[in-house]
């Protein structure tokens, strides 16, 4: 049926459906405006915090794997089984950490004397009536440690190196760092090893600072890190991303940093750590404001800073 305007009666309605859709654009034109309004208040992202473990890589095979084949290799006598490993291995982890911060320095020792007494922890829960000599334990330990210091221990996720390559390849001028609550191997080994270690320019790290995140001193000693390479950086113009919600996203936002979220419950191969640790509070903590702040790709980051 085809209007005629020349009907007194179809040219009102004819009026009157223009009219809804110029409300209708008009309250969708607002909106957009909002929103741009909302993401342009915040100021310019000039450095990019990064965790590590979960964020920028994972484990290329399961952690209760490598401690179980090293079990095999090294002929350790009555070896214990994956399922009691994952179990050994969760409780050992959590109680050194609560013993021993930052993986030993707190307490002054180095890194690898913290990991001997936690794998032989691991060992202890997973079979607890099983006792091994010295020689035993020294040649399955070193295994263990070498694993992960080894290529075969780690691997970049496929969206960091999507976020690293952009970064890197749009001659933008945002400084990289890291902050992340790991050993000083992964700051002096690990990184280099995967040949991902110049994209940054800074390295904090917990063991080194004593204070893991979310605690207000690792980010400062990150954020002075950060100013020696940009003197008049500010606070809010850091943006850090970590798949942790207490440890990452709560932890920056209350020091003043911008933050996002990375969620990687989808992603089966990135175990979450340090899930006992309480979330601190910031200005405006809300539902509202995770939903808004929460990513689950690497790659949404490269299409919000370029």
């Amino acid at each position: 049926m085809r209007w005629s305007i020349n009907s007194s009666h179809h040219y009102y309605y004819y009026l009157k459906i223009c009219y809804v859709i110029l409300l209708l654009f008009i309250h969708q034109h607002q909106i957009l405006v909002s929103s741009l309004t909302l993401s342009s208040s915040k100021p310019k992202i000039r450095a990019l915090s990064l965790d590590i473990t979960g964020t920028l890589l994972a484990t290329k095979e399961p952690v209760v794997d490598s401690y179980y084949n090293a079990a095999i290799w090294s002929q350790l006598p009555n070896p214990p089984s994956q399922s009691d490993l994952k179990k050994g291995f969760k409780i050992a982890f959590k109680e050194r950490l609560l013993e021993s911060p930052c993986f030993g320095g707190v307490e002054g020792i180095s890194g690898r004397e913290w990991w001997q007494t936690t794998v032989s922890r691991v060992l202890y829960h997973a079979q607890p009536d099983i006792k091994y000599t010295h020689e035993d334990f020294d040649r399955y330990f070193r295994r263990v440690y070498q694993h992960f210091g080894s290529p075969k221990g780690y691997r970049v996720l496929e969206d960091a190196q999507h976020l690293l390559t952009s970064l890197e390849t749009s001659n933008n001028d945002i400084l990289l760092g890291i902050t992340s609550n790991t050993p000083i191997r992964h700051m002096e080994t690990v990184l280099p090893m995967l040949d991902i270690h110049d994209h940054f320019s800074w390295f904090t790290c917990s063991q080194e600072v004593k204070h893991e995140k979310p605690a207000m001193e690792i980010f400062d000693a990150a954020f002075q890190q950060a100013k020696y390479w940009i003197p008049d950086l500010q606070i809010e113009e850091v943006l850090h991303i970590g798949d942790s919600y207490a440890c990452d996203y709560c932890g920056a936002k209350r020091y003043g940093f911008q933050a996002l979220f990375l969620d990687r419950s989808d992603n089966p191969s990135v175990t979450t750590y340090q899930d006992w640790i309480d979330a601190p509070e910031y200005k405006g903590k809300s539902l509202d404001d995770l939903k808004e702040n929460t990513i689950t790709s690497l790659s949404e980051v490269v299409e919000l800073l370029l």
